[in-house]
């Protein structure tokens, strides 16, 4: 067995010869002396055509992959430069393992960081592989995903449901107001449009971000389409999304045979806000020290959860509170009654508790249910697509957890194009478990 060559192989070379191994045990630092081979398929670093006489041989420096504990590994290579006659002059040779890119590492090891980037940080990836400054491995990992994006392509994924949602990228402040009293500070959006499919195995909906776009309205939302072909767009049945109407008119528009659903959890959201607004008005007039404990904004989670999440010490409260003021009753009824339409699961007896519930709300004469009541009626088709198709935004919701946990591990981005390319990797299909980059520890590619 050549454990040179082994050696070699380990390290991502080709057409070198091993010539000495240096190990420093202190610092846990190791050194590959190598020599380039002078061959028939030597070539121009420049022009890539075959090279003549050799002028000079001299010495250099890169970084290769780890090596079992030694974490910080360099290659000391000796190449040379040689006469090229399309160049008129001498030249480089071409070193294909280098990579295209960051000269003073090679292709082997940018694919090893990066694929260690998608798991953490740049910072903790530079301190793993031989203390590098965290903005030069962000720009390998930015090099390599914009190579990657290249060969995007989506795997065979379920297009029938999708969802769409949009997630905060950062908040900028606005040098040029429009008048004494205009917005000071405007927020900026990443649309992220997900594929959702039912794991029978684990007995629950799962799925990834197939494309994002800058915004959130309806041009975001037609650019993360446009990864879709159209037997794709023709594919989806079902689409769901918040009451933002650019989102509905985007899908209207580019899936003719989906089906849009409007998110039970917005609705439900919406109602608790009217809840709140009655709370608030409630505790100006409470004249009991009681009913002011009870209406404070701690415990008005508490006033909107459901019976079967309560103690037995919480139901008594609120069945006091109930019994003294009428008002926040009616308004926990009509909470309650939102939620038991939703889980109807046909569309005869969904229709028949909303019908009860609007009619309780005009009883009541509650402003803040009678706006939301209005909402109700708007969005009241798209409501019931949801009580046929059970599809809701979880899904995005629980990816939008995880990209602000990103968001907080790199301490906020500040390029658009870097974030959205971050989100593909962690939360799509824009890394090496989707996109084969075996290719690129060997020899260097740009394909």
């Amino acid at each position: 067995m050549d454990w040179k060559k082994i050696i070699i192989q380990f390290l991502g070379l080709q057409d070198v010869v091993l010539i000495d191994v240096k190990l420093f045990e202190r610092d846990l630092r190791a050194e590959i002396v190598v020599e380039v081979v002078r061959g028939r398929g030597s070539c121009c670093a420049k022009c890539k055509q075959p090279l003549g006489k050799v002028k000079e041989w001299f010495w250099r420096k890169v970084k290769v992959p780890p090596m079992g504990i030694f974490n910080e590994v360099k290659v000391k290579y000796k190449t040379f430069r040689a006469w090229c006659d399309k160049c008129s002059g001498n030249r480089q040779v071409q070193i294909q393992w280098l990579h295209f890119k960051h000269r003073s590492m090679t292709a082997g090891f940018v694919e090893t960081a990066g694929r260690l980037m998608q798991e953490t940080t740049c910072e903790a990836a530079g301190r793993l592989l031989g203390g590098i400054h965290s903005m030069q491995m962000m720009r390998v990992d930015q090099t390599r995903m914009n190579q990657m994006l290249q060969n995007y392509e989506i795997p065979n994924v379920n297009y029938s449901s999708m969802t769409a949602d949009e997630i905060h990228f950062k908040t900028i402040k606005l040098t040029q107001r429009k008048g004494l009293w205009g917005k000071r500070w405007d927020r900026e959006w990443i649309t992220n449009l997900v594929s959702v499919d039912y794991n029978k195995k684990e007995k629950k909906h799962e799925g990834k971000v197939l494309f994002n776009a800058v915004g959130r309205g309806k041009a975001s939302l037609r650019d993360c389409f446009s990864v879709l072909s159209k037997g794709q767009k023709m594919a989806v049945e079902w689409f769901c999304c918040d009451m933002h109407d650019p989102f509905i008119e985007g899908a209207k528009t580019h899936l003719p045979n989906a089906k849009i659903c409007v998110d039970r959890f917005h609705v439900v959201q919406l109602a608790n806000k009217a809840f709140d607004q009655v709370r608030k008005y409630e505790l100006t007039r409470a004249e009991s020290q009681f009913q002011k404990d009870m209406l404070l904004p701690s415990k008005r989670f508490i006033l909107v959860s459901r019976e079967k999440d309560l103690s037995k010490a919480e139901l008594k409260q609120l069945e006091r509170l109930r019994e003294e003021n009428k008002n926040i009753n009616t308004a926990m009824v009509l909470v309650e009654y939102i939620h038991k339409a939703f889980d109807k699961t046909n569309l005869k007896s969904f229709r028949q508790t909303l019908a009860n519930w609007h009619r309780v709300v005009r009883e009541s004469k509650l402003e803040p249910f009678l706006k939301f009541a209005k909402t109700i009626k708007q969005y009241r088709k798209l409501i019931e697509n949801y009580i046929i198709s059970r599809l809701t935004t979880a899904v995005s919701e629980g990816l939008n957890n995880k990209i602000k946990a990103l968001k907080r591990a790199g301490y906020g981005y500040s390029s658009k194009n870097y974030f959205r390319n971050k989100i593909l990797q962690r939360c799509g299909y824009l890394n090496h478990y989707s996109i084969p980059t075996d290719h690129l520890l060997f020899r260097n590619s740009t394909k």
